[in-house]
């Protein structure tokens, strides 16, 4: 960690003078989600009675898992640097309750091999899914799954209900933890966006935008549920807040304290909240608790 400084010194001082290559090595750097985490040992029951399957999307071979009977399906969407697995206690709960479950593991996360993919080719895994699945009951994301579901509804994906676990809104704010790691200037940042503009998205800037949770307010309509924890390090509330804003239908924002970023998927009362979400018992419309 501590030659991290040091590159973001040498790389701001390029910026100016190369910043296509600079901007190249800083996208190959920022689109690494490391090696691919291993499954919990708490949640290799669930992860082993999957069905498992391949689905070709685009140049990738992904690695898909359902469970139950495929009546009610639920789809779920892990976030970065995750795998399908991390929902073992959500995916337990549902098929207890009836429902069944669907996940995939992520471009170059998990079981699917890389390159990693971004927020359109996760609505194309999505898009998939539901010519296998059916319509969904629900959609629950994590973190950045958050933008690659919201998205898929607005793009045409039916589901009756959307429930949002620490997720991200703005997508530019995934640039952000790196960028501040590195120390990097306005140049270099610059320059990342532009590469990961140019090499994901054809050269249109204004994706960071169109993928955000906030874009076209009032178009995803489904009764939301949104649940961040106050402590959250990586994705401050205040992001669940502007999709709160953003959302069309009714949605109601739920925090907690001290479950940080990862271990709110796996809380007890959270996965009670969800569940009651799921299957319809009533709530307050909207809410910033």
């Amino acid at each position: 960690m501590h030659t991290l400084p040091l590159v973001g010194a040498a790389l701001n001082t390029l910026a100016p003078v190369a910043p296509r290559p600079v901007g190249a090595l800083l996208r190959r750097m920022w689109s690494r989600p490391g090696a691919p985490r291993p499954v919990a040992e708490a949640d290799r029951d669930m992860h082993e009675r999957a069905r498992t399957e391949t689905l070709r999307a685009g140049r990738w071979d992904v690695a898909t898992y359902a469970w139950g009977d495929g009546v009610r399906p639920v789809l779920l969407v892990h976030g970065w640097a995750s795998r399908a697995s991390r929902f073992a206690p959500l995916v337990r709960r549902l098929l207890d309750l009836g429902y069944s479950a669907v996940s995939w593991d992520a471009p170059g996360h998990g079981a699917t091999p890389g390159p990693v993919g971004m927020v359109p080719d996760a609505v194309e895994i999505i898009r998939r899914l539901q010519e296998r699945h059916g319509r969904f009951h629900a959609v629950i994301a994590h973190s950045l799954g958050a933008a690659g579901a919201v998205h898929a509804l607005r793009e045409g994906v039916r589901a009756d209900r959307l429930v949002l676990v620490a997720g991200v809104a703005e997508l530019g704010t995934t640039t952000e933890e790196f960028t501040a790691a590195l120390g990097l200037g306005p140049r270099a940042v610059r320059a990342l966006r532009r590469s990961v503009e140019r090499h994901h998205f054809g050269g249109d800037p204004s994706v960071w935008e169109r993928f955000s949770t906030t874009h076209a307010p009032g178009t995803v309509t489904r009764p939301a549920l949104l649940v961040h924890d106050v402590d959250d390090a990586r994705v401050p509330v205040e992001q669940a807040r502007l999709t709160l804003a953003a959302l069309g239908g009714p949605a109601r924002l739920v925090t907690t304290s001290g479950l940080g970023h990862s271990r709110i998927l796996t809380d007890g009362a959270v996965i009670d909240r969800i569940a009651g979400f799921v299957r319809g018992v009533p709530a307050p419309a909207r809410s910033g608790d």
